[in-house]
């Protein structure tokens, strides 16, 4: 009979939450061993190192990606929504638009109402101690973005100088990004940056597919994992930290005997916790297309980073305090864009939709990809959001500070319904988070300490966990999130 492995403590996931877990556990304490474990290989393709070559990259590396999809959703006219996730050291970090925002205050502090300890103040200093280590850059304007901001002023918005570090997100500014300058743009990930292959305490065992959490009752004991085709374990003298992802997190959970016991039941899975919640609140966001052809005597700018430099934080109600548009901006240059090169775009984020959805278990086979339904825009008021959200994209592109630039509205076209426009066009930004959600409720999946319930010796430290969406790309959040986490663990050592 092999020996048994054994480590202190076994990390599940080497995307953006566990690879900065598992590299401040090992400097925290160099004579506990950690286990960093991740169903994907080393990104090997140069191209997903190039911040202008992101979007070619979510489409042709198929390698690094799970291949999720949603189920049809009804309300965008049936289709099957491709929901991009990262399987790769590195994770998300390795195939997004890089893009780093924090949220706002008023997020966090929401936050703190249902999770005491995870207010604003309580936030902020993870995402100082986060941006000492993985490098914000923030971009810089030309004259097409000059234009831009001349027609996001001339619509009504104000000049934001630093939507990270003012008072509030509203208003136009440049974007910031998660890329080194050395010399030349490279994109940032946790993994890359932060390191943890370079800890003696630390062993990384990539291509290595986590089927399930094992359990002595509802003590978390250790994991089961494929490597090479061969089923193996590993086991644990202290903690399994989960931070596989909104997505995965859930499944490995349920997979475990965690969650909704009728659900469990169906899979005939062992209830270790009955917590119905394991895999609901599934939050995203989705963006819609405001598109114009560019004037021929003008050159299309190209931009080294992901996305032209430029994001603008507006509303759709009329209160300047409550954000839930972010519009990020693009050309038809973008490597790998389908439609006009000679075009611009402002793509709406709509944040904060109403419309959750759920991850559930497709059969007991770790091999099957779960069932994913967004629920997009099931909830009312969430369309009429996503049409303000257009509608300001379509204004903006259309002021004359873009007159130089603009020879037509392309999409919509002029006069078209945008109702049908986003049924047609909208599409997820990624932004996956909640399903593991934290609370002091009995009905949350993990405490304030982000202990998953009805057991020991396992905790969730990812985007699943987010109480509450927030106004923002979720990148942030989840470095921030990895970060609190990993210190509450070492706090419990003192």
């Amino acid at each position: 009979m092999t020996e048994r492995a054994y480590y202190d403590y076994i990390v599940i996931g080497a995307g953006s939450a566990g690879s900065i877990v598992a590299s401040k556990l090992a400097a925290y304490d160099s004579g506990m061993s950690i286990l960093l474990i991740e169903a994907g290989g080393t990104p090997d393709n140069t191209k997903m190192w190039i911040p202008s070559d992101w979007f070619e990259v979510l489409q042709k590396c198929p390698e690094i990606e799970w291949g999720y999809q949603s189920v049809p959703q009804p309300n965008l006219n049936n289709r099957v929504i491709q929901l991009a996730q990262a399987k790769v050291l590195g994770g998300c970090g390795l195939h997004n638009a890089m893009v780093y925002v924090r949220g706002s205050k008023s997020d966090f502090d929401t936050w703190g109402k249902v999770a005491p300890g995870w207010s604003w103040n309580d936030v902020l200093p993870h995402f100082q101690k986060i941006e000492e280590t993985m490098k914000v850059l923030i971009g810089e304007a030309d004259e097409f973005i000059n234009d831009l901001f001349t027609a996001a002023k001339q619509y009504g918005l104000p000049y934001n100088p630093n939507y990270n570090t003012s008072n509030s997100q509203y208003g136009y500014a440049l974007f910031q990004f998660n890329i080194t300058n050395s010399p030349n743009f490279i994109r940032e990930t946790t993994y890359s940056t932060f390191q943890p292959e370079q800890y003696q305490n630390v062993t990384v065992l990539s291509q290595a597919f986590v089927t399930r959490i094992l359990f002595e009752d509802t003590k978390a004991i250790g994991i089961e994992y494929v490597k090479e085709g061969q089923q193996q374990l590993a086991y644990i003298q202290n903690e399994i930290i989960l931070s596989a992802g909104a997505i995965a997190s859930p499944k490995i959970l349920m997979l475990s005997g965690i969650g909704d016991e009728n659900e469990l039941a169906k899979f005939n899975i062992s209830v270790v916790a009955n917590l119905p919640e394991v895999g609901r609140n599934l939050h995203d966001d989705i963006f819609v297309s405001a598109g114009f052809s560019i004037s021929p005597n003008k050159d299309v700018p190209f931009y080294s980073y992901s996305l032209a430099p430029a994001v603008i934080f507006s509303h759709t109600e009329n209160s300047s305090s409550v954000i839930d548009i972010e519009s990020s901006v693009g050309v038809g240059t973008l490597k790998g864009f389908p439609g006009l090169e000679r075009s611009f775009w402002l793509w709406p984020n709509i944040m904060h939709l109403k419309s959750t959805g759920t991850v559930n278990l497709r059969s007991r086979d770790p091999d099957d990809s779960p069932l994913i339904d967004p629920g997009y825009l099931t909830k009312p008021g969430d369309m009429q959001m996503c049409k303000k959200a257009l509608q300001l994209g379509i204004d903006i592109g259309n002021q004359p500070g873009l007159s130089q630039w603009r020879e037509k509205q392309i999409a919509p076209e002029p006069g078209a319904d945008l109702e049908s426009y986003i049924r047609k066009t909208a599409d997820t930004t990624q932004h996956y988070c909640g399903t593991c959600r934290m609370g002091v409720d009995e009905n949350s999946v993990v405490d304030t300490e982000l202990k998953v319930r009805g057991t020991s010796g396992l905790r969730v430290i990812d985007s699943s966990v987010f109480p509450l969406s927030i106004t923002a790309n979720t990148a942030a959040a989840t470095m921030m999130i990895a970060d609190k986490g990993t210190d509450i663990i070492m706090s419990s050592l003192q």
